[in-house]
C-alpha cells in the first residue's frame, strides 16, 4: 500500500509539472499579507513609554532605551554630548566603575549607556539584576573629574590623529555647507571647543537632556509584561520629569543654482566628491515610499545606476553611491558620493550630475523599478523574523508619527509606487540644479580641469575652503626658480642623507617599530641594487613580506604566494636600489613638476609615471630631505593609493634617515620610530 500511495505521489507531481507552460513567465502573487502584532505598552508616571514583545524562542533578553530628543547646538563647547555619553555606562553613584565591569563580565552579560539612551542584554536568569544595573547607571551616573579628563583627552587625542584624515575633512565641510555652523547638524567638535567643557557643563548637559518624558524603553525576549512592569516601576520610578533642552532650529536653504565647493587637502591621494542638496521629508509624507524606489534605482547599491555608471563602466571609483534621509524636525539631505582618483575628479562629477538629471527627466525601466521592489520587499520580509523588528516598528509609529497600520501597508505602499512617481519625487527631492558639489581633495592636481566643468550648458563657478570650511584663495602650485631640475633634487637628497659618502655601501637594512590598536608593528625593510625585501610583523609575528628584484615581485602571506603582474613589476624594477633615489638619478622618466605646501613647508614634487605603479616624491626646499612619498598602484583596474611622510632625520651609521614614518591604516594613522640601521647586512 505505501509504495502504491508513493507511486501515485510521484505521478501526480509530473503530470503538474508537464502542465506548466514554462515558455511563459509566471504572475507575480499577490503581496503577502503582514500581520504586525503589537507589543504590551505601558507608560509610567514620569512619561516613560514602555513596551514588551515576549519571546520565548531563546532565553535571553534585551532593553534598550531611546531618547526621542530635538538635536541642541553647542556651539562653543561643540562636544558636550559627545564627552557626556562617554562618561555615562562608567558605574554608577551606587557601585564603582571596575566593580560595574566586573559584575557584567560575571554574568557574561552587555551595557551599553550614551547621551541618546541605553542598551542592556543577558540570559534571562541573570536580565533582573542586568535591568538594575542599566537603570542605576543611566539615572544616577558617577561623574567625576578623573573620568572626565580621561575621556575629555581621547576624544582631543582622536581629533589630533584625524587633522589629517580626508574623509573626516570632507564630511566636516560637507555638513558645515549644507546646513549652516548656526544649525546642530552644520556645527563641529575642534580640541578648542573640547577644551571649553568643564565637569559642571558635563552635568548640566545631562540633567538637560536625560529626561523621561520623551523616553521609550523596549523590552525584547524571553519575559512577559508583568514582570517589565514590575521591573520598570521599581527601577525608573525615581527618574524625574521635565522639560528637555532645546535650542531653535534655523531655516535651512540650498543656493540658487548649482555650484562647486572645493576643500583644500593637501595630502589628499584621491578627491571625495558629493553632490548634495538639502530637502524636507518625514517618514509620514507620502513621498517616503516612491523616494526610497527612486534612491534605490539611482544609488542603492551594486545594480544601481551610479555603480553600474561610475565603476563598472568609467572605472573612476570603488563605489559609487546616493542616499536621502528622513526628518521629522529639519531639513534632511540628498548625496550622491564617490571616491576617485585624482586624475578623473572632474569627469566623475559630470557623471554624478548627468545620472541625478537623468532620473529626473526620464522615465527608469520597468526592469529598474521592479528590482528596487523586491529588494526592498525581500529586505522587509526577512526583518519580521526577528522580534525586536516588532518593537522597532512600535517604536517608530509612537515617534514618527505614522499610521498604525503604516507596517502592515508596508508592501502595499512599495508596490504601488509607479515610474512616474519616481519621476515625480526625482524632480521634488533630488534637487541638483540647486546643489553643492562639494569636492575634498589635493587642489593643485584637480582644479585646472574641475573649473571647466560645465552643467546645464553653463561652467559651474568654485568657491574654496580649508578642512575646517574657511573659505580661502584658490590654491595653486609655486613655480621653480634658478636652475633646480629633477636630477639637482635627487643628487642634493643623497648628499644630505650622506649615501654619497659611503663608497662601498651595497645593501642597507632598516627595523621600524610601532602600535596600531594596542599591537606592536615591526617593519624590516632591506635595499640593496638587486633586490627589496620588507618583513611586516604585529606581536612578534611576521604576517607579511613582499620582494621585488630584477627577475621576479610577489607577496607572501604565511604559506601562500602571490606573484605581482608584469606592469607592476616593471614599475617597481625601476627603483631598485639602496634607496630609491639612487636609481631614479639616472632615468629620464623623472619630472620636477614644481613646488607644493606638505605639512606647513614648502617643498619639490618629483613625479615617475607608470602603468602599474606611479611614484610621487617630495623633498623639502630648504632641507633637501624627503618629506613624503606617493604611490599609485593599479591593480586589475582598482586604483590604491599609499602615502609616507617621513621626518625627525637621523644620523645612524653615517647616515641621516628618517627617525619616524607615518602612514595610513583602516583609516588611522599609524607612526613607526627607527629603531635600528644596518649597513652590508649578510
Amino acid at each position: 500500500m505505501k509504495k502504491l500511495l508513493v507511486l501515485f505521489t510521484t505521478l501526480l507531481t509530473f503530470l503538474s509539472y508537464a502542465q506548466i507552460d514554462r515558455s511563459q513567465q509566471p504572475k507575480p502573487g499577490p503581496a503577502p499579507i503582514i500581520q504586525v502584532k503589537e507589543p504590551f505598552q505601558f507608560k509610567l508616571k514620569n512619561g516613560l513609554t514602555v513596551m514588551v514583545v515576549e519571546n520565548r524562542k531563546l532565553p535571553q533578553v534585551s532593553a534598550s532605551l531611546t531618547l526621542d530628543n530635538p538635536p541642541i547646538l553647542e556651539g562653543i563647547k561643540a562636544g558636550m554630548g559627545q564627552l557626556t555619553g562617554s562618561l555615562l555606562g562608567k558605574g554608577s553613584k551606587k557601585i564603582k566603575k571596575d566593580d560595574f565591569y566586573d559584575e557584567v563580565d560575571f554574568m557574561g552579560a552587555n551595557i551599553n549607556i550614551s547621551i541618546s539612551g541605553a542598551f542592556a542584554q543577558s540570559l534571562t536568569r541573570y536580565f533582573p539584576r542586568v535591568f538594575e544595573m542599566m537603570a542605576d547607571a543611566a539615572i544616577n551616573p558617577n561623574f567625576n573629574e578623573e573620568e572626565f579628563i580621561k575621556e575629555r583627552d581621547v576624544i582631543i587625542d582622536a581629533l589630533k590623529s584625524n587633522e589629517k584624515d580626508v574623509t573626516s575633512a570632507a564630511r566636516r565641510v560637507e555638513d558645515l555647507l549644507a546646513y549652516g555652523g548656526n544649525h546642530p547638524y552644520g556645527e563641529f567638535i575642534t580640541s578648542g571647543t573640547v577644551y571649553n567643557i568643564k565637569l559642571e557643563d558635563v552635568q548640566r548637559f545631562y540633567q538637560a537632556r536625560f529626561r523621561p518624558n520623551n523616553a521609550y524603553l523596549v523590552v525584547v525576549g524571553d519575559i512577559d509584561p508583568a514582570s517589565v512592569k514590575a521591573l520598570a516601576e521599581k527601577h525608573f520610578k525615581k527618574w524625574k520629569a521635565n522639560p528637555v533642552a532645546s535650542s531653535p532650529l534655523p531655516n535651512v536653504e540650498n543656493v540658487n543654482q548649482t555650484q562647486i565647493d572645493f576643500v583644500n587637502m593637501p595630502n589628499a591621494v584621491q578627491s571625495e566628491v558629493v553632490v548634495q542638496s538639502t530637502t524636507h521629508l518625514a517618514k509620514k509624507d507620502p513621498d517616503y515610499f516612491p523616494v526610497l524606489m527612486a534612491n534605490s534605482i539611482l544609488g542603492g547599491g551594486g545594480e544601481a545606476r551610479l555603480f553600474l555608471n561610475l565603476r563598472e563602466d568609467k572605472g573612476y571609483t570603488y563605489g559609487s553611491y546616493s542616499s536621502i534621509g528622513n526628518n521629522k524636525r529639519t531639513a534632511t539631505r540628498f548625496r550622491a558620493t564617490a571616491s576617485v582618483r585624482n586624475e578623473v575628479t572632474d569627469s566623475a562629477v559630470v557623471e554624478l550630475l548627468s545620472e541625478i538629471k537623468r532620473i529626473r527627466t526620464e522615465l527608469v525601466t520597468e526592469s529598474e523599478l521592479k528590482k528596487a521592489k523586491a529588494k526592498y520587499v525581500g529586505s522587509f520580509v526577512r526583518s519580521l523574523e526577528n522580534p525586536a523588528t516588532i518593537a522597532q516598528f512600535a517604536l517608530e509609529i509612537a515617534t514618527e508619527g505614522l499610521d498604525k497600520d503604516f507596517y502592515m501597508n508596508y508592501l502595499d505602499k512599495i508596490n504601488a509606487v509607479t515610474a512616474e512617481d519616481v519621476t515625480r519625487v526625482a524632480q521634488k527631492y533630488f534637487n541638483v540644479n540647486q546643489a553643492r558639489v562639494v569636492v575634498t581633495g589635493k587642489g593643485v592636481d584637480v582644479l585646472d580641469n574641475l573649473e571647466r566643468v560645465v552643467f546645464n550648458g553653463k561652467p559651474l563657478a568654485v568657491s574654496y575652503y580649508d578642512k575646517y570650511g574657511i573659505p580661502i584663495e584658490r590654491p595653486r602650485k609655486a613655480s621653480v626658480e634658478g636652475d633646480v631640475t629633477a636630477k639637482s633634487v635627487l643628487s642634493t637628497y643623497l648628499e644630505k642623507t650622506g649615501v654619497t659618502n659611503i663608497s662601498d655601501l651595497n645593501a642597507l637594512k632598516m627595523t621600524y617599530k610601532g602600535e596600531f590598536m594596542q599591537t606592536v608593528i615591526e617593519v624590516e625593510e632591506t635595499y640593496s641594487a638587486n633586490e627589496q625585501k620588507q618583513v611586516i610583523s604585529v606581536g612578534g609575528n611576521a604576517m607579511m613580506s613582499s620582494v621585488v628584484s630584477a627577475e621576479s615581485a610577489y607577496m607572501k602571506q604565511g604559506p601562500n604566494q602571490m606573484d605581482m603582474p608584469k606592469a607592476i613589476h616593471d614599475d617597481l624594477k625601476k627603483t631598485l636600489g639602496v634607496l630609491p633615489e639612487l636609481a631614479l638619478l639616472n632615468s629620464d622618466e623623472v619630472s620636477l613638476e614644481g613646488i607644493e605646501n606638505i605639512n606647513g613647508e614648502n617643498a619639490y614634487t618629483l613625479k615617475v609615471p607608470g602603468t602599474g605603479v606611479s611614484y610621487t616624491y617630495y623633498y623639502n626646499v630648504d632641507s633637501g630631505l624627503k618629506v613624503r612619498e606617493s604611490t599609485m598602484v593599479n591593480f586589475g583596474g582598482q586604483i590604491q593609493t599609499n602615502t609616507t611622510d617621513y621626518s625627525d632625520y637621523t644620523e645612524q651609521s653615517g647616515l641621516k634617515l628618517p627617525g619616524k614614518k607615518s602612514l595610513s591604516l583602516g583609516g588611522q594613522e599609524i607612526s613607526l620610530s627607527l629603531d635600528s640601521v644596518e649597513l652590508n647586512p649578510e
